[in-house]
């Protein structure tokens, strides 16, 4: 069997089978599903959907048993999960990713409402989708990696391409007939074919949908203006925040530069008085002291000179 990381895309039916409440069987809630193990479940129904053997033939308890032996066979997470979790975390891929899908089918339509090839990169398109999503759900699309792998398939692509907008062309086109009155002449050449004017319903629907394109164009741009200022005032405060550190980091180097200073100028001072000392020492007159005094001083001369030698 495939490895289903290299699994290719599958065309998958309209809707998946029936799935059981996943409420229906109590029990302890396990851990929350993993980007891998979401798209191994994906991978898994993919495969098990598209079987060319038994695929329309085999009941939904068949389905739900090959869909949960394909994930426990490559499940590498160490998760154990029971059908009922797999169906019930299914019906959330499938109900969130078709309607991403459907906000990014609205979104492409801004191709066609004047927005510049810039704007319209896949990038831009993304993020004004999930942002579309956002505001119409009250909640963040978090199964992009689910849509990757299912945006292919007929039941997510395309959903611009349901509207009544694009319809089919009528049936037969009025044609007049040749000859007699009525003939179109060689003027107007052999297929001289009328088509059908478009009805109410069709016309309600061409302007409803240039109000919606107009309408989420005007929000997709107010919406990037948004981020953009956000972006620019996020980037303004950082450029504080850094011009402060570099103020206090100049503020500190100057306060310690000042400190070693004051040490210095201590220092200095500290070995003047002690030169001065030295020097009273040894220009003491000794003549009129006491044997002990006069001998006090002359130990003290003594050592002075001592220490001037060493340091020579």
């Amino acid at each position: 069997m495939e490895s289903c990381r290299d699994l290719p895309y599958y065309t998958v039916s309209d809707s998946p089978p029936e799935v059981e409440n996943a409420s229906s069987k109590k029990g302890k809630r396990g851990a929350n599903f993993s980007v891998e193990e979401d798209q191994l479940l994906v991978s898994a129904w993919l495969n098990t959907s598209v079987d060319p053997v038994s695929s329309n033939e085999q009941t939904q308890a068949t389905f739900r048993q090959k869909v949960w032996e394909y994930f426990t066979q490559y499940n590498k997470s160490g998760n154990t999960r029971t059908i009922t979790s797999l169906l019930s975390r299914w019906g959330l891929i499938s109900e969130r990713t078709n309607k991403f899908a459907g906000c990014m089918a609205k979104v492409n339509a801004l191709h066609k409402s004047g927005i510049t090839e810039q704007d319209s990169g896949i990038n831009y398109i993304i993020i004004n989708t999930k942002a579309l999503f956002l505001e119409i759900h009250q909640k963040p699309f978090l199964l992009e990696h689910c849509w990757l792998m299912l945006k292919d398939q007929p039941k997510f692509a395309n959903l611009n391409g349901r509207s009544r907008a694009s319809v089919p062309p009528t049936p037969e086109s009025t044609s007049i007939g040749e000859g007699g009155e009525g003939d179109c002449g060689s003027e107007l050449g052999d297929g001289c074919n009328l088509e059908r004017p478009i009805g109410k319903k069709a016309e309600k629907a061409n302007r409803k949908n240039k109000a919606t394109r107009k309408d989420v164009g005007e929000y997709l741009t107010k919406k990037m203006k948004f981020i953009e200022e956000v972006t620019r005032l996020e980037e303004e405060k950082m450029f504080i925040e850094r011009e402060k550190l570099t103020i206090e980091k100049e503020r500190s180097e100057e306060k310690l530069k000042i400190e070693k200073e004051k040490v210095m100028i201590e220092k200095k001072k500290f070995e003047m008085q002690y030169m001065l000392e030295e020097e009273r020492i040894m220009m003491k007159d000794t003549s009129g002291l006491t044997g002990t005094q006069k001998a006090f001083y002359e130990q003290l001369q003594e050592e002075i000179m001592a220490k001037r030698s060493s340091h020579n």
